[in-house]
């Protein structure tokens, strides 16, 4: 059975665990970033973790082909960078050039 956990820190060349001491509310922010992301077919979950930032992705069963669900994990001390790589993850594979720097500004407009 295949499974579903990617690992951002090796897909996206970042370290999982990149930490920051700069306070912020990092659930509220990783909740911004979904939301301007917004995932086509996709329900998230944002909970936080305590080791690295993480994400499960996967089919939803029972709804309609395409329907998948994710869970973005987020620890305390999460840097905005891991925050936002790992929701731009969520998207999949993106053509739009700015997508890190419009989720990294999008905190300052909220």
């Amino acid at each position: 059975m295949p499974t579903y956990v990617t690992d951002i820190a090796r897909e996206r060349e970042l370290d999982g665990t990149e930490t920051s001491n700069e306070l912020f509310d990092r659930m509220a922010f990783a909740q911004r970033a979904v939301s301007l992301v917004k995932p086509a077919n996709m329900r998230v979950a944002i909970a936080e973790s305590r080791a690295r930032v993480l994400v499960e992705a996967g089919r939803t069963w029972g709804k309609p082909e395409g329907a998948r669900w994710a869970m973005l994990c987020v620890p305390p001390m999460a840097s905005r960078r891991a925050i936002v790589v790992a929701v731009a993850a969520l998207a999949g594979p993106t053509t739009e050039p700015y997508v890190l720097d419009v989720l990294l500004g999008s905190d300052a407009e909220a």
